[in-house]
């Protein structure tokens, strides 16, 4: 299991890669033609003696493993922990699981389970990727549907091989796509699916970013404390009198994909205990570049508290996160340059 995760990390690194999704789909062919052999045998075996195909078993287990590895890589690329974190839990606990419950994978209704819930994660990110190159509620609605007629052409291929021997084969299915389908749709509309394939590739707080001839960035910002290691820029904002704050981001998109994303600038009210949202500004992004898309945003008129910068799209998904807080002060304090 840990071999096969890091290999998918290495390899998982874009929802755009051409060895990724031929990996991804050769997966899929795989469990959908093991799941129609194992129930045929099953089924056969009732009537026959005949040993458990271990192998075959074994090969259906490394597909599920492959699968629930690979898609969480790239749903843990995008979004944040803290929003997403029952779905990658989700995926995570199916990625752990798979090495406990090989022996439920001759069960029809546990393979039909298993196998539709990753085809639409993977639909998720491969239709806004490859067909629509777009993101967005509308896209992932169609998504949805496109998972769904290719599970009717798999029922109805099991259908021809093992549900018209079982009395209640084709209602199960039925109730178990539905089902996910509908808890799927539910996580979506929270907010708790991650906003694939978008993800933020770098975010932070800047005290200037200008642009220079040759198209980098350069940018002035408060190191972090050398404790804070997974960090660039401090979790403190030094303002002084008549200074704005900008927020810098990096968004990746696959290649071709276009859209409009936001910086979403919020406020802590301690009274009311909730964020509130002091700006809301647009940007477009194009696909393609490895390190992401760069755009800023700038806030003047900020008063100390606590801030926060979300990078969203346009339905309001996060994309990504930035956390600090802002300190009022007289004298500037001691900055760094960095190019981004």
């Amino acid at each position: 299991m840990l071999v096969g995760f890091a290999f998918d990390v290495a390899l998982a690194k874009r929802p755009d890669s051409i060895v990724d999704n031929i990996l991804l789909l050769s997966y899929l062919v795989a469990a959908g033609v093991l799941i129609v052999v194992l129930n045929r045998r099953e089924m056969l075996r009732k009537e026959k003696t005949s040993a458990e195909p271990l192998f075959l078993l074994l090969i259906l287990q490394f597909c599920f493993g492959g699968l629930a590895s690979n898609l969480l890589v790239l749903y843990g690329h995008s979004g944040t922990l803290a929003g997403s974190a029952i779905f990658l839990g989700v995926l995570g606990a199916l990625v752990v699981g798979n090495e406990y419950l090989r022996n439920r994978y001759t069960r029809l209704r546990f393979n039909i389970a298993v196998y539709y819930f990753l085809l639409l994660t993977y639909c998720v990110i491969a239709v806004p990727t490859f067909l629509f190159h777009s993101v967005g509620t509308l896209i992932f609605i169609l998504s949805g549907f496109i998972s769904l007629l290719c599970m009717a052409a798999f029922t109805f291929v099991l259908w021809s091989t093992v549900l018209y021997r079982t009395k209640r084969g084709l209602p199960d299915t039925i109730i178990i796509v539905a089902t996910i389908f509908a808890l799927f749709n539910g996580l979506y509309f929270l907010d708790i699916i991650p906003p694939v394939p978008l993800s933020v590739k770098n975010i932070g707080v800047y005290h200037s970013v200008l642009r220079q001839s040759d198209g980098n960035y350069l940018a002035t910002y408060e190191p972090a404390p050398w404790w804070a290691f997974w960090q660039d820029t401090s979790g403190i904002y030094t303002l002084t009198p008549g200074e704005s704050a900008f927020c810098f981001s990096s968004v990746f998109a696959p290649t071709g994909l276009s859209t409009a994303v936001y910086h979403r600038w919020e406020e802590y009210d301690s009274q009311s205990a909730q964020w509130q949202t002091m700006s809301r500004v647009a940007f477009n992004i194009s696909g393609g570049r490895q390190e992401g898309y760069r755009g800023w945003t700038m806030k003047s008129n900020l008063t100390p508290g606590q801030w926060r910068c979300d990078v969203e799209t346009g339905a309001g998904a996060l994309v990504g996160r930035v956390n600090f807080t802002v300190v009022a002060a007289s004298t500037t304090p001691q900055l760094s340059q960095t190019a981004l």
